[in-house]
């Protein structure tokens, strides 16, 4: 078949997990020899494992985008004009500020891109509808709800079959103004009906969008999240005593709550030679957690480090000499793909008591779940995974067992294909 994955692109900031997730099944899909084009969406991509786009245009460019929503009026320049505004070298210099990763203030401009054609952008999804059926793609995924104007848009022109992965909508919803949630809830379930297959990645979350966006669980399909494991390196140390965090350096993912940790650790003199590594970037915005993390490590005579490149062979290198990983995130999320990385490389994970980590930790026995989700907790937890050297090694077969037998790229690829073409039968046969 022929694929578009439309992918959201940070511009490299940072290390994005949905990234992981959207890199890994592009790269399923064509290990099942399918031809697959990596669409680019608002910035460039920077890493999709052979393609990342630099044959096709980035639809919807940031600046181009943010300019005409702020002045209207701009939609009546020339195309010409307004094109220079999509230059690779404007959006790599737009992806460096943080206004374009927070909700507060993108309310107006989330809810009209998930109208679709049916709102103030309907000229931008008409240009991408257009160029997707050019190409004469067999089958279109998007990676999240927020992009479901894509699938409407195609729709009314088109039936080519469109895939959409439901993940962590409510991180993005619950950061905006309240009075703009039940709106955005709304216009996502009213979209939903012309995507040909809904899915996620965690039973947990797959029952909190139904929740939230009312949407009927039965037609929300669950996939585990997967990554190549021929990509990875098994990790050589458990022997030692590495706590590492494969992230953006942010409060939200818990870059100040591990400082906090290991900072208890270093106090109570349990893990005392313990390094602490940080790897995924930032953005301007997360510098202040990054300034108290060093003060407060420096205090205690700590070790930590700051990765400054986080692609996927730095990701793969460091990976391979930790002990343990720990994202401790402050909000409850669907997966993680920090988790299946981990697993693929041998290294237990130490994570909170919460969302989808509970369910593939307990599933796969790849690592430790602690509760509630504070400092003192992973403190604890941390001290006691890191010296027991034998759960350490059961956890790090278990994990990259799991990644070898369910959570894998090709797997994750072999079943989302499977449930479209049972969802299209169903529809065939009127089910």
């Amino acid at each position: 078949m022929k694929i578009a994955y439309i992918c959201p692109g940070t511009g490299g900031a940072f290390y994005c997990e949905n990234c992981v997730r959207d890199h890994a099944l592009v790269s399923g899909l064509r290990a099942l020899e399918h031809e697959v084009s990596v669409v680019p969406m608002y910035l460039p991509v920077k890493e999709t494992g052979g393609n990342d786009g630099s044959g096709v245009p980035v639809m919807f460019g940031a600046v181009r985008l943010y300019l005409i929503d702020k002045f209207p009026s701009l939609k009546r320049a020339p195309d010409a004009l307004l094109g220079m505004l999509d230059n690779r070298m404007i959006l790599d210099l737009a992806a460096g500020f943080a206004s374009s990763t927070r909700a507060g203030g993108h309310e107006e401009m989330t809810i009209d891109m998930i109208k679709g054609e049916e709102g103030p952008f309907a000229d931008e999804f008409d240009k991408l509808t257009d160029w997707l059926l050019k190409q004469s793609f067999d089958l279109i995924f998007l990676p999240n709800a927020f992009l479901l104007g894509i699938a409407s848009a195609v729709k009314a022109k088109s039936s080519i079959p469109v895939a959409c992965l439901l993940q962590d909508e409510h991180v993005w919803v619950d950061a905006s103004d309240p009075i703009y949630r039940e709106r955005t809830w709304k216009i996502i379930s009213d979209k939903c009906e012309f995507a040909d297959m809904l899915y996620t990645h965690s039973l947990w979350y797959k029952k909190k969008i139904c929740g939230l966006a009312d949407i009927s669980p039965e037609s929300v399909s669950c996939i585990p999240l997967g990554v190549d494991p021929a990509k990875y390196v098994v990790s050589s140390g458990i022997g030692q005593s590495s706590i590492g965090y494969i992230s953006r350096l942010c409060s939200v993912m818990g870059a100040g709550v591990l400082a906090d940790a290991y900072c208890q650790l270093l106090k109570d003199k349990t893990c005392d030679n313990a390094v602490l590594e940080f790897c995924g970037g930032y953005t301007k915005d997360d510098l202040p957690v990054i300034k108290s993390s060093r003060k407060k490590v420096a205090g205690f005579d700590g070790q930590m480090r700051i990765h400054k490149h986080f692609s996927l062979s730095h990701r793969t290198e460091l990976l391979s000499k930790l002990s343990v990983l720990s994202v401790p995130v402050q909000e409850s999320i669907a997966f993680g793909g920090f988790i299946t990385e981990a697993m693929a490389s041998g290294v237990p994970v130490v994570q909170p008591d919460d969302g989808g980590f509970t369910e593939v930790i307990s599933e796969t026995e790849c690592g430790v779940l602690y509760s509630p989700n504070t400092p003192e907790a992973l403190a604890g937890a941390l001290e006691k995974t890191l010296y027991d050297k034998d759960k350490l090694k059961a956890m790090a077969q278990a994990g990259r067992e799991a990644v070898l037998q369910k959570y894998n790229n090709v797997n994750m690829a072999k079943e989302a294909l499977l449930f479209l073409n049972y969802k299209k039968l169903e529809s065939v046969n009127g089910l």
